[in-house]
């Protein structure tokens, strides 16, 4: 073996020094002086290995394969700057661009990132870094920068913190330095337009840098290598980068797309338009990161800065489904810089500034534009956010530039105005702003037409509305409402007939300024104007946080502790004796006296004051919960384990007691039937899923129209556990049951004691003698399906062993019961209310929304992969089914559909026991249900469904016989046999039954 193995070696030659004598070397090399360096010498990999030859220099890296050689054989400072230089020029390299995406270009860019990056960055210099950032300021290098921040970042590097700490640092500075600058998206677009001439491609390539930019990709994946940096306590080494801030980002971002919108970009007009569109899609990305505010800031600084008509054309190319969403956090931005506060304080030079830009942004698309302030405007949610000062620009603009919408929008905002409803339950601030925009349209549109505004004055709707408002039950919604009717009638009506309420509440200030809104008219000013606004409002806040905090004087104290409000007059001194000076007391009282007095008896010892710490008793019990809201408050509170445990077990007697007493109940059902099914045990408490499940079957029957569907939708939803989704199913069926009757009688559901309202109870005395409540414990479904499933096939079973002892029909004893002692014996039945119900409420929510989870998720889907949840599934129809019994409403409607579903699960019967035994107790139960009439007509009508239901049965039946079914589980085996059998037994009786029907009426 040795003879197949040679030592190999590359040594250098050294005078003096010997080889080591164990390694045969096989190529010697000089060692390179630096001259050779400098003269720009360098040598070149060979193919597939990690040598260089000596006789290469730079000059031989003439395509980018060579280059991409160089870069990956560790060259020195020297060459590799002149090759990063080649691989930056455009066109040093014939047919290729490091901005065209490639495969090429992703492993050179891949090579500097992982490579050339962390050993180069620290020792290069200002000019030498700019030539590796020119080669990575591209798709392709930024997406290799940010996989490297995600890789000297993420879990795989906690255990080596130390060797990595370097490297975040160098990464986060570089891709500082890529993000430098407000030009960067305008260099990208126009190097890839140059780069690649295919469109197609081109599209692709702009959609990824679409999805890069304006997503928190690059935000993320810095703020993660800050935080790992801080973690491994080298936070303190390197200044935070301004890429972490989604507010410096997002400005940052703003001035970018800004940039696009130039008018002296030397462009085509081709390439113009497609590098605007791509700014318009980076708008409608950049509005969903949550900093809307800064980035409308970067895109209306930078263009209003410029001085050119780039506003103008930003909202151009914007798509038609964002125009509106833009105008609107445009609004919001302004409103945050120009905030009003104080009426009087406000300044007539910010209402034209804010007026000019509007107005340039609608100035390409009037109509459209117009439309979007006007619905902004007339929005009860977003006209709160709205200062008054945008408002009233925003109306300015709207009688510029669309003085159509100017009526549409007062005929908006006064059928608000004039709604009770929004009286009644509005917020006052609400109230204002809709009064405030409402006074200021009023006033334009007179200006321009004087008719419209005297046609909606005198409409009913508006005197409807003044009579609304003058009804309202508040001090402040009957005064806006004096104020708006007073202000529209000095607008139509004559001097001696004009509205005057004669009320002091208007004669004051306020409702003065308020019946001045109609005659403010703001003109439009120019975009210099709101540049020198800009400038003045950022000096003013700069001040602002520059200036020193006051000292403030610390409150008044009064026993140790702060008292606010005006001080209190000095209480004035006691300068001398008032009334006698000298009081003497005399004890007259014996204690011969006090035996007459009988002594208080000691109290009765309290177990909590037992402990020796009286701080650790806790006196502050909680009590029951007497209100919904108070058991909702008791079941979310996860601090105080006797609350939670004192809420679950009052909750489900709390809403049988109030279920028919009021809309309590019903009107927090939802919310309530939704805490449950999420509710968690984070105490352990005893019998925790039965308390859950008698208070969801509370809620169901409390309003079984809604809360059945409700429920039945939810047992389907995205996020619920297996667990949940059973317990779901489980409620459904167990509420069904007791609507049936079947509560007392079977023992599923709990007998609850005190269920009634007070008031409809009897005294204790005779409670005790009439109620034959019996406490009975919650089962699962299984308990029930045996029940019934031995309830069909018990009379099966006796009937065979009948047949089989005919032969000794006369030696057979019956017992006969007098009438007396049947009758005395005879439970009188419930009222069945769930044939009622059953259809809508139970069965045709649960299977629609068990077909739409198959058909959306398939073989993925929870009822497919977890067995368990498919059974509860069908043993809840099953047990419905038989609960509703034979009167059931659409009985046949019911049947077929059931059939259906079960005829679907034979391939899930057959590989899975559980399943099979569950569809066979089914079936059995729709053939029980069904009555000897409804027998002949289904197998009249379903003769096909009932032909296939019987050969798959017999076969299930002869391979269950043989132990092909199952192995090893001969009960399991014997059950389904039984099943089996009573399903067969049915069929035939109900094929007996039609023939005899049909044979009968030939015979007639």
């Amino acid at each position: 073996m040795d003879a197949f193995v040679t030592a190999v070696k590359t040594v250098r030659q050294t005078p003096g020094v010997d080889a080591e004598p164990s390694l045969s070397p096989i190529q010697t090399r000089k060692a390179k002086p630096v001259r050779d360096v400098e003269e720009g010498k360098v040598t070149r990999a060979l193919p597939g290995a990690g040598t260089l030859s000596p006789t290469a220099t730079v000059n031989d890296a003439v395509s980018p394969e060579d280059a991409l050689r160089i870069l990956r054989s560790q060259p020195d400072t020297e060459t590799l700057l002149a090759t990063l230089r080649k691989l930056a020029s455009p066109n040093v390299f014939p047919a290729f661009h490091l901005a065209a995406p490639g495969t090429l270009q992703a492993q050179i860019l891949s090579s500097i990132a992982s490579h050339i990056v962390p050993a180069f960055w620290p020792i290069l210099h200002g000019d030498e870094k700019v030539v590796v950032v020119r080669c990575m300021r591209n798709i392709t290098g930024i997406n290799a920068l940010l996989a490297k921040l995600h890789t000297v970042s993420g879990p795989a590097v906690k255990g080596n913190r130390a060797e990595f700490a370097e490297q975040r640092g160098i990464f986060i500075s570089v891709t500082n330095e890529v993000f430098s600058g407000n030009t960067l998206l305008l260099d990208l677009l126009v190097e890839l337009n140059g780069a690649v001439k295919d469109k197609t491609r081109r599209n692709l390539a702009q959609k990824e840098l679409i999805g890069l930019l304006g997503s928190g990709k690059v935000i993320s994946s810095v703020a993660r290598a800050e935080d790992a940096a801080r973690d491994a306590n080298q936070g303190g080494r390197q200044s935070a980068s301004w890429l972490a801030v989604g507010s410096e980002y997002n400005k940052w971002l703003g001035c970018n797309i800004a940039t696009l919108f130039r008018s002296n970009h030397d462009l085509l007009i081709e390439s113009y338009e497609e590098i605007s569109a791509t700014g318009g899609q980076l708008i409608v990305r950049g509005l969903s990161m949550g900093y809307q505010s800064h980035l409308i800031k970067g895109l209306v600084f930078e263009n209003v800065s410029r001085r050119d008509d780039g506003i103008e054309e930003l909202i151009e190319h914007i798509p038609q489904y964002a125009k509106k969403q833009f105008l609107e956090q445009t609004l919001r931005w302004l409103s945050q810089i120009c905030q009003s506060s104080e009426m009087a304080e406000y300044t007539g030079e910010v209402v034209p500034s804010l007026a000019a830009l509007l107005k340039a942004l609608s100035k390409h698309d009037p109509a459209i534009c117009g439309q979007h302030i006007r619905a902004i405007c007339g929005d009860l949610v977003l006209i709160v956010g709205l200062s008054y000062s945008v408002r009233r620009a925003c109306i300015a603009v709207l009688s510029d530039v669309a003085p159509d919408e100017l009526q549409s929008l007062f005929e908006t905002t006064m059928t608000t105005f004039s709604d009770r409803v929004f009286i009644d339950h509005s917020p006052v601030l609400q109230q204002e702003s809709i009064a405030q925009t409402l006074l200021l349209t009023a006033g334009y549109l007179h200006r321009a037409n004087p008719v419209a505004v005297l046609m909606i004055a005198r409409s009913s709707g508006h005197m409807q509305g003044t009579s609304n408002r003058l009804d309202a039950s508040g001090q402040r919604a009957r005064w806006l409402g004096m104020v708006v009717a007073t202000a529209i009638s000095g607008l139509v009506d004559r001097d001696g007939s004009r509205m005057n309420f004669g009320v002091d509440e208007m004669k004051t200030e306020e409702a003065s300024w308020y019946l001045r809104l109609v005659k403010v008219e703001d003109r439009v000013g120019t975009l210099s104007d709101f540049q020198v606004m800009l400038v003045r409002r950022e000096r003013d806040l700069e001040a602002a946080q520059n200036r020193p905090p006051s000292l403030a004087k610390p409150p008044h104290q009064l026993a140790g502790k702060p008292v606010f409000g005006p001080p209190r007059p000095p209480t004035p001194a006691q300068t001398e004796v008032i009334g006698e000076k000298v009081t003497e007391i005399l004890d007259d009282i014996s204690d011969e006296e006090d035996g007459d007095l009988k002594p208080y008896a000691k109290p009765d010892s309290d177990a909590e004051d037992s402990d020796e710490d009286a701080t650790l008793v806790n006196r502050n019990k909680a009590r029951p919960p007497v209100y919904v809201r108070d058991l909702m408050s008791m079941l979310r509170d996860d601090k105080a384990p006797d609350r939670f445990e004192l809420g679950m077990k009052h909750a489900a007697p709390l809403i049988r007691r109030k279920a028919n007493f009021g809309r309590e109940v019903k009107d927090h059902a939802e919310e309530m039937m939704g805490l449950l099914c999420n509710l968690q045990d984070p105490f352990d408490t005893d019998q925790f899923e039965k308390l859950k499940l008698q208070a969801m079957i509370a809620i169901l029957l409390s309003d079984v129209d809604e809360m059945g569907p409700w429920l039945s939708r939810h047992a389907f939803v995205e996020g619920y556990s297996i667990a949940q989704r059973c317990i779901m199913l489980s409620a459904l069926g167990l509420g069904g049951r007791e609507m049936a009757g079947f509560k007392n009688e079977d023992e599923l559901n709990p007998a609850l004691p005190n269920t009634e309202f007070p008031t409809k109870r009897l005294p204790a005395h005779f409670h005790a003698t009439y109620s034959n409540a019996s406490v009975s414990s919650v089962k699962a479904l299984d308990s029930a399906s045996k029940k019934i499933e031995k309830q069909l096939i018990q009379p099966l079973a006796l009937q065979a062993a009948d047949h089989s002892t005919a032969h000794l029909n006369a030696v057979k004893v019956r017992t006969f019961s007098s009438r007396t002692a049947v009758e005395r014996t005879k439970r009188k039945l419930a009222p069945n209310l769930l044939a009622k119900t059953f259809g809508r409420s139970f069965f045709f929510p649960l299977t629609n929304r068990y077909q739409q989870e198959l058909a959306a998720y398939g073989s993925r889907s929870v009822f497919a992969i977890a067995p368990v949840v498919l059974v509860t599934f069908l043993k809840t129809l099953a047990l419905l089914f038989h609960a509703s019994g034979p009167a059931t409403l659409g009985l046949p409607e019911l049947t077929a559909e059931f059939w259906d579903l079960l005829l679907s699960l034979r391939v899930q019967a057959g590989s899975n026991v559980a399943i099979l035994e569950v569809v066979l107790f089914a079936a059995l139960t729709v053939l029980d249900v069904n009555t000897a009439d409804q027998k002949r007509s289904l197998a009249q009508e379903e003769s096909k469904r009932m032909v296939e239901m019987q050969q798959w049965v017999q076969v299930v039946f002869e391979r269950a016989g043989g132990g092909e079914l199952i192995s090893g589980g001969s009960q399991e085996e014997a059950k389904i046999r039984t099943l089996a059998a009573g399903v067969l037994v049915k069929i035939g009786e109900m094929v007996e039954q039609y023939q005899k029907a049909m044979f009968g009426s030939v015979e007639r």
